[in-house]
């Protein structure tokens, strides 16, 4: 080994530092922690010769053009080139020299990823890429990514947080989702075995919001009488959620349709009063008999004790997901006669499709 050798693969390309001559344009490679010029790189060791690569760059306005020359060098003649010599015959072809890299090509790859990601670096073919068609493309997903999202990932991650497939797979369909959320609002107005497959698949909807209590799904279509909840039971409310905290509680979820009625008629019932759609009545009364029928017996069967192991029941709280604010926004009486009786109502948080998809829209934005 040479001083103003730098070996790739034991050397750090980190502490390479491109410097100048003084009052002149030639540019030369330093390696910071030998404090020596770097002439050539080594690409392979072997027992009588190196592998090596000499890189020259040539300045063009702001930019490198890099040049590269591959030779062979004896190793116990320092400065020698490895020459081999062809009897002339009438057969002979004259070659231009060469060298195979087919045993260090590895070593080459290195030294071309480290070329190719100096930024002040110009090479002919903007799609080039070293990366690994895994690493690639986990790369061009995180650049979808947003700008503060990325920040947030890159300092977790180097505060040993670790991303899973699944948690990047889910960051990036989260979009997605919500374009998918925004047209079945339209297209699948009136299938409530939809939406409920469709929040069960995308339980994210319902992990933020809500008065803040962070909600998981803990089982569709809950029985939640006498039996266990996933057999058979007299009431079944479209979901039993937990909340999530030190000490989690158990959550009743009813979902209805975007189209469904919050109040009917055509005219005020008095002064003021609109009467209230079937849908949503319904709605109210369904939770509140599955509250009472999951207090009393549900939550005590043995075997939901067992599988809501650790989530405790104390009144369950409701949720409604029903109809759409669309419905009352250019009146002002059917405006206040919704809001004053969801206020009204106790233990039941009652909210609409358009607003879920606000609190979908909060949580993409923030992510990405």
């Amino acid at each position: 080994m040479f001083d103003t050798d730098f070996i790739v693969g034991k050397d750090r390309f980190e502490d390479i530092k491109v410097s100048a001559t003084p009052q002149s344009n030639f540019y030369w490679f330093y390696n910071t922690t030998s404090q020596k010029l770097i002439k050539q790189f080594v690409l392979q060791e072997r027992e009588q010769v190196d592998y090596l690569c000499q890189v020259t760059l040539i300045k063009k306005g702001d930019r490198f053009s890099p040049r590269l020359r591959f030779f062979v060098r004896h190793r116990h003649k320092p400065g020698a080139s490895v020459v081999v010599n062809v009897a002339a015959t009438e057969n002979t072809v004259r070659l231009k020299a060469a060298v195979n890299l087919k045993g260090c090509h590895e070593n080459f790859w290195a030294l071309i990823s480290y070329l190719k990601h100096m930024q002040e670096l110009d090479v002919p073919d903007e799609s080039f890429s070293l990366i690994k068609k895994t690493e690639h493309e986990l790369v061009e997903a995180f650049s979808k990514v947003g700008v503060e999202r990325r920040k947030t990932i890159i300092k977790l991650a180097s505060q040993g947080v670790e991303f899973t497939e699944q948690d990047i797979n889910e960051m990036l369909q989260r979009r997605k989702r919500l374009r998918e959320f925004e047209d079945a609002l339209a297209a699948q107005g009136r299938d409530e075995h939809w939406w409920q497959r469709f929040f069960e698949a995308n339980k994210w909807i319902f992990g933020y919001g809500l008065n803040y209590v962070i909600l998981r799904l803990e089982q569709p279509q809950a029985r939640v009488g006498g039996g266990s909840i996933v057999g058979t039971g007299e009431r079944i409310p479209d979901a039993l959620a937990s909340t999530r905290g030190l000490v989690s509680f158990t959550v009743l979820v009813e979902i209805k349709t975007p189209q469904a009625v919050l109040v009917s008629g055509s005219r005020p019932i008095r002064s003021g009063a609109w009467r209230l759609g079937n849908d949503l009545t319904d709605a109210l009364s369904q939770i509140h008999a599955s509250i009472e029928e999951w207090t009393l017996r549900g939550s005590s069967h043995p075997a939901n004790v067992e599988k809501l192991k650790g989530i405790y029941t104390v009144k369950p709280k409701g949720i409604i997901v029903v109809g759409s604010l669309d419905q009352v926004r250019d009146d002002r009486t059917k405006r206040e006669t919704f809001e004053l009786f969801r206020k009204s109502v106790h233990g039941v948080d009652i909210i609409t499709f358009d607003e879920l998809l606000e609190r979908a829209r909060f949580i993409v934005d923030r992510q990405t």
